[in-house]
């Protein structure tokens, strides 16, 4: 299932970059296109219909590239699948060849360009916008340069260096809003992060104790209650346990509470380390902890009980090297039908037993041995 949703996602995000891709090469190409078919009609095309054709034959051929290679889902490929960067650069490419064909009105097809500076103002970086901005400035330049130079007669090179000298400042305004936009969007990202952060801490802290970082007795209880109808719909084996610090008010009392806090830890620490993916453990209150076994019969799960209970006697903790930290279990293994509270009396019963023969034991609750 998660794996469905996971593919799910990413064709779903395959599907908007196929959208931005097929909006930039059919919208931004056909204005592109207009303008420039416009401009052959009134005869400012050098070279005329035929010139206009070709031209275009190559362009759609490179628009209708792009497009293919996204729906084939070769754009994963890049290290941005959304191809921003190569849309950028090859619209502002077919943007600079178009200008070398079109006359006086040069100007109106290089403006095309703020329309391809959008595409990359909430995606890329501010260095990428100057760099991509500073090569078609002054590779305009050098082609009204280039014009005046080969066909002196149809330039008026002081106006065509009035029109890009008035795109260019254009140009250098669109990239200053860009990076402002650009410093909104990263302090909006961090904003996010933090906020994803409080909600997380907040979701932790409804689930989670905090001292230990265990499930807590409400979400406990509510997991266990969904584990139980599981097993009785799977018939599988589910054991709980509760545990109990053997005289844990006197080591509050002897030692203080802050080693009793880390007696609490390095017991939760112990526990998640011994239990499976599936179990797991919840603090109940004070020394007071259950454990829930799933998927286990009741030799396997008294064997992981009796190395915790193993592992916590011979524990020695820095601040006090004489205290022997000690726990006492009492489990149940669930009985087909049988009342989730009951059950739980069961492993109850079993705790107060281990505490009745000298406690740091692990007993079994009746009927289960």
């Amino acid at each position: 299932m998660q794996g469905w949703l996971i593919t799910g996602e990413a064709d779903a995000h395959q599907g908007r970059i196929l959208q931005r891709v097929l909006f930039a090469t059919l919208a931004g190409g056909s204005a592109h296109t207009i303008v420039c078919w416009i401009a052959a009609q009134l005869d400012f095309f050098r070279g005329g219909g035929d010139a206009f054709m070709q031209l275009f034959a190559w362009i759609w051929s490179g628009h209708l590239l792009l497009i293919g290679l996204t729906l084939l889902g070769f754009n994963r490929l890049f290290r941005d699948p959304s191809l921003t960067l190569p849309l950028l650069w090859w619209s502002t490419s077919v943007l600079l060849v178009s200008a070398w064909y079109v006359d006086h009105i040069r100007l109106c097809v290089m403006l095309l360009f703020f329309a391809i500076l959008q595409m990359g103002v909430f995606r890329c970086r501010s260095r990428e916008l100057v760099l991509l901005g500073g090569v078609c400035v002054l590779t305009y330049l050098g082609i009204v340069v280039s014009l005046w130079h080969w066909y002196p007669e149809a330039v008026d090179l002081t106006g065509e260096l009035i029109q890009w000298a008035t795109f260019a400042l254009m140009t250098m305004a669109m990239i200053i809003l860009s990076d402002e936009i650009s410093a909104i969007r990263i302090k909006l990202r961090e904003r996010n992060h933090e906020l994803g952060q409080i909600v997380d801490r907040i979701q932790s802290l409804a689930i989670r104790d905090e001292l230990t970082g265990l499930y807590n007795r409400r979400y406990a209880m509510e997991r266990l209650a969904k584990i139980r109808e599981m097993a009785e719909r799977g018939a599988f084996g589910v054991v709980v346990a509760y545990a109990d610090l053997d005289h844990f008010k006197q080591i509050n009392d002897r030692h203080g509470h802050s080693l009793g806090d880390e007696v609490l830890r390095e017991f939760a620490r112990q526990a998640r380390s011994l239990l499976s993916g599936r179990d797991f453990c919840a603090r109940f209150g004070g020394e007071e902890f259950l454990l829930v076994l799933v998927k286990t019969d009741l030799q396997r799960a008294r064997e992981v009980l009796e190395q915790l209970r193993h592992t916590l006697a011979h524990t020695r903790f820095e601040q006090a090297p004489d205290l022997h930290a000690t726990v006492s279990i009492g489990l149940a293994v669930c009985h087909p039908g049988e009342p989730l509270e009951d059950w739980l009396a069961r492993a109850d019963a079993a705790l107060y037993h281990a505490k009745g023969l000298g406690r740091n034991r692990v007993v079994v609750g009746e009927g289960d041995a």
